[in-house]
């Protein structure tokens, strides 16, 4: 009964390479061994070649080679030094356009830096860097939107680096300000001006070196990447200096050289769909919660911050809790959010919040490839009554609804009823490959810190052992739309519907309303 779909990936990937004809879809709507078994029983092995990962309805992803799903006119117009073209997705698309109208050169820039203990060598953390651009396509990436017969990310041979390093020559607690110092300037230069995203490489990296430790910073557009690929960067990076420091081979396994090509193709697929198309008209088309957004004529400038933190105790309990209701945890945390949002906004029906999904591929290695692999769908709770349970199994229920249909992009969704279909996006995660840092040898990261912005009006992040900021719920929102004591009361509802549920799940949910309002 767990909810972790990069887990999920790699079973389902494993299962179809063993002749066992199953799909995502499968482990959700059947969580348990037994159940999953027995749906399995009476299907025909050959029928594992059919499997959503393996090949969507009237598509065969993993079959297109480099250039495969270019047409021969742009081929022929391609310029030379590539290794691969693929149309650029309508998420990616959609982030570029919104970047490009928008005045704030802040926005979907993503920016990371952790401080490690040991030893920088220059020349072995170049050749670290190298390797990571040799193993992941995306960092040597442009895109191209108006030269070809549609928008194309582009995949150069070699690039080059984007490295700069600082160098602070002493450990003394009196250059740390110096340090400090030269982090800040590296942030605030690249957050104000837009990032090149039509120049390789994609991304820029920066250190700032001490005898004893450095500071690794790293910045990409998000149209280049999501969350979990971020995290999957750092981790190989850190492992191929580790490896390098101790002159060892670096464990890492293969990652397939294909992800970007499949997932065009599904999105295809997805957006051929007229049975996707149906179901999200429907599912969507509700009153937005609270803001008028047609009042702005830009993105709302999401700049302002709250959050609580989540303790080990309260984390065991939602667990528990999560465990006698029958679903995952990601299920129960989603219910409560969805209830605070209807008590927030004084509605008891039709409750409505985007819900960010996994649509990478179901293919062996699909956790370990970077890039872009997310849409954010609207999620609707035609009611809030019943247990928290009930809750619980309604928002596991509308997950399993809406998986065949994760794909379709959300621009499309918003241009088939007209407007944006949610005022607030809920993320859950939880990124267990930081543990793979736990087995360097050479190296100890220590702090960490992260910056991004996106354009919905408010977005709430309930994060696991999140390396910059432990476990906790963040709301990143904008003040022209929600002020601060709107946002500390929906994350006050929050809160105390997280602790009603983790308390007793088979609890009414109504009985928590007093107790949320201060009553």
């Amino acid at each position: 009964m767990g909810g972790d779909s990069l887990v999920a990936l790699r079973v389902v990937a494993d299962a179809q390479a063993r002749g066992l004809p199953m799909t995502l879809q499968d482990i959700l709507f059947h969580p348990t061994a037994a159940e999953l078994a027995a749906e399995l029983a009476g299907r025909d092995p050959a029928d594992a070649e059919e499997a959503e990962g393996a090949a969507a309805p009237g598509h065969s992803p993993a079959a297109a080679g480099p250039f495969g799903l270019v047409t021969e006119a742009d081929r022929e117009a391609l310029p030379d030094g590539l290794d691969d073209a693929v149309p650029a997705t309508a998420l990616q698309i959609g982030l570029l356009y919104v970047s490009q109208l928008s005045a704030d050169s802040t926005l979907y820039q993503d920016l990371v830096g952790v401080e490690v203990s040991g030893r920088f060598d220059d020349a072995l953390f170049r050749d670290a860097l190298a390797a990571l651009c040799r193993r992941h396509t995306v960092l040597r990436s442009s895109f191209d939107l108006g030269t070809f017969g549609e928008p194309l990310q582009l995949v150069w041979s070699d690039p080059g680096l984007s490295l700069t390093v600082d160098t602070v020559a002493t450990q003394d607690p009196g250059d740390d300000a110096k340090t400090v110092g030269l982090m800040e300037d590296w942030k605030r230069r690249r957050l104000a001006e837009p990032p090149d995203t039509g120049r390789a490489p994609a991304f820029r990296c920066h250190v700032v070196a001490r005898p004893k430790s450095f500071h690794v910073m790293l910045a990409l557009h998000h149209a280049f990447v999501d969350g979990w690929s971020y995290a999957q960067l750092l981790v190989d990076l850190m492992v191929l200096y580790d490896a390098a420091l101790s002159g060892t081979e670096p464990a890492l396994p293969p990652v397939p050289g294909s992800g970007a090509r499949i997932f065009a193709e599904l999105e295809r697929a997805a957006l051929d769909s007229a049975e996707a198309e149906r179901f999200w008209r429907e599912e969507a088309d509700v009153p937005p919660l609270r803001f008028d957004r047609g009042r702005f004529d830009a993105a709302p400038d999401q700049s302002a911050h709250a959050a609580f933190d989540i303790d080990t105790d309260l984390l065991a309990r939602l667990r528990r809790a999560a465990r006698q209701a029958g679903v995952p945890l990601r299920s129960l945390v989603l219910a409560a959010h969805a209830w605070s949002l209807g008590r927030w906004a004084d509605r008891e029906r039709d409750v409505v919040t985007g819900v960010v999904v996994n649509g990478r591929p179901e293919i062996i290695g699909s956790d370990l490839m970077v890039g872009l692999f997310l849409n954010t769908v609207p999620m609707r709770f035609p009611g809030l009554t019943g247990s928290w349970a009930d809750l619980a199994r309604h928002a596991l229920l509308s997950e399993q609804r809406a998986l065949p249909h994760r794909r379709y992009p959300l621009g499309r969704i918003e241009q088939l009823i007209g407007r944006p279909p949610f005022d607030v996006a809920f993320n859950f995660t939880h990124f267990h490959v930081y543990r793979r840092l736990d087995e360097l040898r050479e190296i100890r990261p220590g702090t960490w810190w992260a910056y991004d912005k996106n354009s919905f009006p408010v977005v709430v992040d309930f994060a696991i052992e999140a390396p910059e900021a432990g476990t906790g719920v963040t709301y990143s929102y904008a003040p022209a739309l929600a002020g601060e004591e709107e946002i500390r009361r929906l994350a006050g509802l929050y809160r105390a519907a997280l602790r009603a549920a983790a308390e007793d799940p088979d609890r009414e949910a109504d009985d928590t309303a007093d107790l949320a309002e201060g009553r």
